[in-house]
């Protein structure tokens, strides 16, 4: 196993922390951590001076510094620039949610999102497991038996509702349907009452850049629109989408 900074490893929880709680005085951080106020302090403190975090009255937030850093880690890809118009051309298209994903460290993370009504799955920055949404799905199948085999050992097949896959042997046989189909979906898999369907976006040269999906209250959408309207729209704006990208590297 590779050397880690307990240290490091500390200032990361204070900041999650700080994030679930959505502020916290020194002392509620030392007691839900277990540790001195003497340590919590210095590492306050340190944060403080990078600008990662604020004071406000006697309560730490985090600071707008993470929002920099975010907003250049959103651009950091040029191809990223043309997933805000074509998710909202299928948010568009179809009345309903819409997202582009990404994978990073085994996880969905979602890039940009657009919804009528707030929802997890669109919201952008929000980070899931990749067996429970059609946007994890999709990018699953386009990695070897032997990564996705990698994907499960670190994060498990937790079961987040009633049909959420937890059997390695289905996920694999459903992995096996979307490469051939180039369609994922997502029936109730990651939250009760929502589905979707999901599908890659590639570059030019065939590496997969993300995923994209369109989704909605099953009551809404199941059926024909969830299968076959939503499918054929879903692949029109990922076929625009990938002629964007083209058109930014340009003819060979």
């Amino acid at each position: 196993m590779s050397r880690r900074i307990q240290t490091t490893e500390t200032s990361f929880e204070i900041i999650d922390l700080l994030k679930e709680l959505d502020g916290a005085t020194m002392p509620e951080i030392s007691d839900r951590l277990g540790l001195a106020n003497s340590t919590v302090h210095g590492h306050l403190k340190t944060l403080e001076a990078n600008q990662l975090l604020v004071k406000e009255g006697n309560e730490y937030h985090l600071g707008l510094q993470f929002f920099h850093y975010g907003n250049f880690t959103k651009q950091r890809k040029p191809e990223y620039q043309f997933a805000a118009d074509n998710v909202e051309r299928l948010a568009n298209d179809t009345n309903e949610g819409a997202n582009f994903c990404v994978e990073e460290h085994g996880q969905v993370i979602v890039l940009n999102g657009a919804s009528t009504a707030y929802d997890p799955a669109y919201d952008t920055g929000n980070v899931f497991d990749m067996h429970t949404t059609a946007v994890g799905k999709a990018l699953l199948a386009e990695m070897t038996d032997e990564a996705v085999s990698e994907v499960i050992d670190e994060w498990g097949l937790p079961a987040q509702t009633d049909q959420t896959i937890t059997d390695e042997d289905e996920l694999f046989d459903e992995l096996e349907e979307i490469r051939h189909t180039g369609l994922a979906f997502n029936q109730e898999e990651m939250l009760n009452g929502l589905s979707a369907v999901g599908v890659a976006v590639k570059r030019p040269d065939s590496s997969v850049l993300g995923a994209l999906s369109v989704g909605g209250p099953t009551y809404r959408i199941a059926g024909e629109k969830l299968h076959e309207e939503f499918p054929e729209i879903i692949l029109d704006v990922k076929r625009q989408f990938e002629a964007d990208i083209r058109s930014f590297y340009g003819p060979k």
